[in-house]
């Protein structure tokens, strides 16, 4: 391959995979971006079948934190953790949908919450439950440095 048919390419497929993106993106905050400006974490636990989800929130929800709290969703599980066999086998035994080995949970923060990890207090857990009310995920909160460094600045501090 030549050198113009590689960027071309290269820019197409780009440009494709950030539009793909943005259409299933849905509205800003409904989806785990881990970056810079954002606080993140990966999932622990989940007693039936192997598997993680990492869930960020934004530096700038952290700075100004909404009276009701925040919504978000993890990522979409982590299919190099997932233990395949136990998800199958679980599957069958729930009559739950294939669909099951892509999912991500919907995730509410609490005004509480958010201000905890705000204010630097380490290991906020966030516990994601199942449609059911079952313990799925915890997650494990603490910014890091940078973050609060941004956030105290943000706020003028």
């Amino acid at each position: 391959m030549n050198r113009r048919s590689f960027l071309k390419t290269t820019a197409t497929t780009g440009a494709a995979i950030l539009l793909a993106h943005d259409a299933h993106a849905g509205p800003a905050g409904d989806i785990c971006v881990p970056g810079l400006d954002y606080v993140s974490a990966e999932a622990t636990y989940f007693q039936v079948y192997e598997h993680y989800h990492l869930l960020s929130i934004p530096v700038s929800t952290l700075v100004t934190i909404p009276d009701d709290g925040f919504t978000t969703r993890t990522s979409v599980l982590d299919a190099g953790s997932l233990d395949v066999a136990a998800i199958d086998a679980f599957l069958k035994k729930s009559g739950l949908p294939q669909a099951l080995k892509t999912h991500s949970h919907q995730v509410k923060f609490t005004k509480a919450e958010l201000q905890r990890i705000a204010d630097g207090e380490k290991d906020v857990e966030i516990t994601v439950l199942t449609p059911k009310g079952n313990l799925a995920h915890r997650f494990y909160f603490s910014a890091t440095q940078s973050a609060l460094v941004k956030i105290r600045r943000a706020q003028g501090a």
